[in-house]
């Protein structure tokens, strides 16, 4: 189906909403005003209307969906309810933070979201005469092996509080267990994102019409392992390692083996929002199995807006920075990202840390941020989300700027992922693809140490088909 507008009228559009968008700029600390909050809405979503309307119907299960309604949820969902129903936050202060502030963070939100799809239509490369084309001839044994080896390591050290789900129901521990099981937990979900995208490009062409029975057919290692990894982590109620793995696999489907229409991605989204809902409710009370009839009975008091209220309660992190920055401390203008760059090598983090004299909240957006709500000793940790994360660094003309590249850089990434020519970009498109729907909660850097990783990984695991005396993994169709 041919897209209803093309590219001049989406930039058009973009621009004209961005014009909207300055013409109609806030004051910082003004009265909540529920009729700006919608006009303000109402352009951002216009803008989405446009993208998809423009975008390939043909295939639904997309990185660029994904994104966006992550990022909606994110940002706008509390808007929304607040000016189209008048329905407010249960812990209103928690959420809004200073109210008079909501205009001007509705305004950043969507700023940032015009911006993002702004770039990604600028992105448009001429097309090649001689495509290069992922060269699916591969030996990724090794990988497999490490893959397999550091699960297991991992599930030894984790401990007794994460294998039990007691970290959720407040009896210590970590989400990613403890100590060294951190890094084994990080190796291995790397490695297998990584191993995921190379055998299912590899067995694109054994499809046959049905998914269950081709996916049956990988390698029988690496079924276990996905089984194992994905049954063991919902039960104790940690969803997002499984939820980034599901997500890498359907976009990669997608990509390569069958398209999905949009009510499928719509029932396959709403099947994945009420299981992980239930996970979310559940796993405070219970684990195992019975996450899920724990989850169930805080379910039936629940209203259809609490499905995604936990994301959506990520938008405070935008109030809370905009509520300090700059009024009671500067922009850190890249300071807080320094970590980040820093976070593929092991240890390096710690010796930053030590040299530069820095308390725990001063090395990242969501450290910060929790610290501004909860001070020096927090329990718990609030994150971040992306316009958060670049406000607190660099204000209005880093959202601006960022998003704008971001989108750019998703549109590659998207391009990639329907025809990889080169393992760094596919590399990278499945890395940001897995975390595309909780990126918007996320910092801007954040899969930096997975990106840098694969590569590592890549390098020294995946044996490729030799041309000549040279190893290559692209070549000429």
């Amino acid at each position: 189906m041919k897209p209803y507008f093309n590219k001049s009228f989406n930039l058009a559009s973009y621009a004209i909403c961005l014009v909207l968008l300055f013409w109609m700029k806030p004051k910082t600390y003004e009265p909540i005003s529920s009729n700006y909050i919608y006009t303000i809405t109402v352009i951002f979503l216009y803008s989405v209307a446009v993208h998809f309307l423009s975008g390939d119907k043909s295939n639904w299960l997309r990185m660029d969906l994904f994104f966006i309604l992550g990022f909606t949820i994110v940002h706008f969902q509390w808007p929304i309810m607040y000016s189209f129903s008048n329905i407010i936050p249960e812990k209103y202060w928690e959420i809004f933070v200073d109210d008079y502030l909501i205009n001007y963070t509705t305004w950043l939100s969507a700023m940032g979201g015009v911006c993002f799809l702004s770039g990604y239509s600028l992105y448009n490369p001429k097309k090649k005469k001689v495509p290069k084309i992922l060269n699916s001839n591969y030996n990724y044994n090794k990988l497999l092996l490490f893959t397999a080896s550091v699960f297991v390591i991992f599930l030894l050290f984790a401990g007794k509080n994460f294998l039990t789900g007691g970290v959720y129901k407040g009896e210590g521990g970590s989400a990613a267990g403890g100590g060294i099981s951190k890094y084994f937990a990080l190796l291995f979900q790397v490695g297998l994102i990584l191993l995921t995208g190379l055998i299912i490009y590899k067995n694109k062409a054994k499809y046959k019409g049905s998914l269950i029975k081709w996916f049956l057919g990988f390698n029988k290692l690496y079924l276990g392992i996905v089984v194992v990894y994905v049954v063991l982590f919902l039960l104790i109620g940690d969803r997002g390692g499984p939820l980034t793995l599901v997500l890498t696999i359907l976009l990669l489907i997608g990509s390569f083996v069958r398209k999905f229409k949009f009510y499928e991605v719509l029932v396959l989204t709403l099947i994945g929002g009420f299981i992980m809902t239930l996970i979310g409710l559940g796993r405070s009370e219970a684990s195992g199995l019975e996450i899920f009839d724990a989850g169930s009975d805080k379910f039936e008091n629940t209203t259809g807006y609490d499905t995604t209220v936990e994301l959506a309660n990520s938008v405070r992190t935008l109030n809370a920075t905009v509520a300090e920055v700059p009024f009671n401390h500067d922009y850190f203008y890249g300071s807080l990202w320094v970590t980040q760059i820093l976070s593929p090598i092991p240890f390096a983090q710690s010796i930053y840390m030590d040299i530069m004299d820095l308390e725990w909240f001063e090395i990242d957006s969501s450290g910060y941020i929790t610290y501004l709500v909860l001070g020096k000793y927090p329990t718990w940790g609030l994150g971040t989300s992306i316009i958060a994360d670049i406000y607190v660094n660099f204000g209005l003309i880093g959202i601006i700027f960022f998003m704008l590249i971001l989108g750019l850089f998703i549109k590659r990434l998207s391009i990639e992922l329907k025809n990889p020519s080169d393992y760094k970009w596919f590399i990278m498109a499945l890395t940001i693809g897995g975390i595309s729907f909780y990126y918007a909660r996320s910092n801007y850097l954040m899969s930096f140490r997975d990106i840098i990783w694969g590569f590592l990984f890549f390098k020294l695991m995946v044996q490729t088909r030799k041309i000549g005396k040279k190893k290559r993994l692209v070549m000429a169709e």
